[in-house]
């Protein structure tokens, strides 16, 4: 399922990244370091999103009741393709090239 309205509050998500309650998953990890990024720019790039770079909010492949916003962010000519959700912490699900 998909929608174009963010389910979770970006600056819910940001605020829980101030406050270190935050988990970058091992693919994102993986990716954003093969495009060349370290966790402090990465973190830098997602304090940056405004709600415009909103691209989409879909369920997840496992779970069709846990959502997942989609940003699009262009950071020096790289077109950024950025997943988050929140549980009880801010999840980085994917940070990589868009494709």
């Amino acid at each position: 399922m998909e929608k174009k309205k963010a389910h979770y509050s970006l600056q819910s998500i940001k605020n829980l990244i101030s406050e270190g309650q935050y988990f970058i998953t091992r693919t994102a990890r993986v990716d954003y370091i093969n495009l060349g990024l370290d966790d402090d720019e990465v973190i830098e790039i997602i304090m940056s999103l405004i709600n415009q770079d909103l691209y989409k909010s879909m369920t997840s492949y496992n779970n069709n009741k846990v959502w997942q916003d989609v940003y699009y962010k262009n950071i020096d000519n790289l077109e950024l393709y950025i997943k988050l959700q929140i549980t009880s912490e801010a999840i980085v699900i994917s940070f990589k090239e868009r494709t």
